[in-house]
């Protein structure tokens, strides 16, 4: 019995180290269970880590790059400021002349900062402006202004003692061209109304003369005319086959800064016996330019006055009028002067002569001698 009782006991303390072993056991797997979550974590943390420092490293480096980038575009803008400025257009090294020099401005023409069309504008100097010449390549001047060194192109400049003429810009324009055309333009600056750019003009009905050819004989020998009379003359066109509109033939006297603009027309009727000469000015309350009338009117009567006495032809009258595109344009005196109707059998072969041009020529001269002499 007593055995038993020791067996039971040893039983029992068997049973009870086992039951511990595996709690041990369940223990040492928990432990190890979580050993292994905590490895597991510090990898995943360790990986996240270098992911982050390789992403913070590829930013890095790629700001770097943009940095070095725009270093680059600065330092490449630096160089092309540098070049562009190593290339500033200068005078022709191989053809330029030293030497001061007093000119006058033949026309109204821009003072650059650099001999180039390209160049900034550093003003716009009237006709017959005098200026000191300092340099001249043949194609640009370099001229002295307030003691600053300027640019003008030298076809618009001579020298002040070559200066023959009275002091006088006339341009003429040779009305109509060999082709008209029927494109529209603004009668006037800012005008709603239009009219064609050129008209194809009116023939002789009995010479068989087109206007746009009468006009530009008579006008060359106006030229001719006033060069003579110490005029500086400027033409509007020499030939026929041009296609230059009213408003741009203005634009022409306009910007050489004209005294004096005298437009070259002959008339035309469906009565052919209508004859005379008559010339064309802007009313007084012409809405475009009509602060120039009392020059314009008085422009017109020398004219007339002029090319009626030299010629005995008809005097018909001077016509007011505000349709003319060719006068509304205009911001110089004008006047267009009708020498005769081109309609009229014998008027028509008057002004086909020769003879009667070079009247015409010398009595229009006469009329702008007049107008500037009052």
């Amino acid at each position: 019995m007593k055995r038993d009782r020791r067996w039971m006991a040893v039983l029992l303390m068997l049973i009870v180290v086992c039951s511990g072993c595996g709690n041990l056991n369940q223990k040492q797997n928990k432990i190890q269970s979580s050993q292994e979550e905590i490895a597991s974590k510090n990898e995943q943390e360790s990986e996240e880590e270098e992911n982050e420092e390789s992403a913070r490293e590829d930013s890095e480096g790629e700001k770097d790059s943009e940095e070095e980038k725009e270093n680059q575009e600065d330092t490449g803008k630096k160089e092309a400021n540098v070049e562009q400025k190593e290339k500033k257009p200068a005078l022709n090294a191989d053809t330029v002349v030293y030497a001061r020099e007093d000119v006058v401005t033949t026309s109204s023409v821009n003072v650059r900062t650099a001999p180039s069309t390209d160049s900034e504008v550093y003003q716009t100097a009237a006709r017959r402006s005098e200026l000191v010449r300092t340099a001249n390549d043949g194609t640009w001047s370099a001229v002295e202004i307030e003691g600053k060194e300027y640019y003008v192109a030298s076809e618009f400049l001579k020298l002040k003692s070559e200066m023959t003429d009275n002091g006088y810009l006339v341009v003429i324009d040779a009305g109509h061209q060999g082709k008209g055309n029927s494109e529209q333009e603004p009668i006037g600056p800012g005008a709603s109304e239009t009219k064609a750019k050129v008209a194809s003009g009116t023939t002789g009905c009995s010479s068989g003369l087109k206007e746009y050819e009468l006009t530009l004989m008579v006008s060359l020998k106006l030229q001719e005319e006033l060069e003579a009379r110490g005029y500086q003359v400027m033409m509007v066109r020499t030939s026929h086959d041009v296609n230059i509109s009213n408003s741009e033939r203005a634009a022409v006297a306009n910007n050489a800064g004209a005294d004096a603009f005298i437009r070259v027309h002959a008339n035309g009727s469906e009565d052919s016996s209508e004859n005379g000469i008559l010339t064309i000015c802007p009313t007084s309350a012409n809405p475009y330019m009509g602060n120039l009338y009392s020059q314009c009117r008085n422009l017109s009567e020398c004219v007339l006055d002029g090319a009626v006495n030299a010629t005995g032809a008809n005097k018909k009258y001077i016509w007011e009028t505000d349709t003319m595109s060719g006068i509304n344009w205009c911001t110089v005196p004008v006047t267009i002067v009708e020498m005769g109707f081109m309609t009229n059998p014998a008027e028509d072969q008057n002004m086909a002569s020769d003879s009667y041009q070079q009247k015409l020529a010398v009595g229009i001269a006469d009329g702008v001698d007049a107008y500037f002499e009052n």
